[in-house]
């Protein structure tokens, strides 16, 4: 895989995601994360409640064990959303068009990797 880059099952970089980040020790990563639940959500989270390995990790360290893109991929055996026979679903549709920019753009990613292969979208 290209430096930097953890690939998830919808198309987002975890390797760009704060708390992905904060989880490998990253401690600035750590203080923003915890600050950030503090002041948003009124959550005073310990540093091993920050935690995730990404959608190809443990489930018991994934920070949203719940998501239903790594779930289905999981379930059908194929990595990305975009190697299911069956893309682009629902589930990705909604994700996609949830306001958040974001997702849009990581299903906008997994169609062109569709398109080109993994190897060659990285490389663009």
């Amino acid at each position: 895989m290209v430096e930097g880059w953890v690939l998830g099952a919808c198309g987002l970089n975890c390797g760009a995601c704060d708390i992905y980040m904060a989880a490998r020790g990253d401690e600035d990563k750590m203080r923003e994360v915890r600050d950030w639940f503090k002041e948003k959500r009124g959550l005073d989270l310990k540093p091993e409640q920050v935690r995730c390995d990404g959608c190809t990790g443990d489930l018991s360290r994934h920070w949203s064990d719940d998501c239903r893109m790594m779930l289905c991929t999981r379930k059908k055996g194929v990595k990305l959303c975009s190697d299911c026979p069956e893309f682009v679903c629902g589930k990705l549709e909604a994700f996609a068009s949830d306001g958040a920019a974001h997702h849009r753009h990581s299903v906008e990613n997994l169609k062109r990797i569709k398109e080109v292969g993994l190897k060659a979208w990285l490389d663009e």
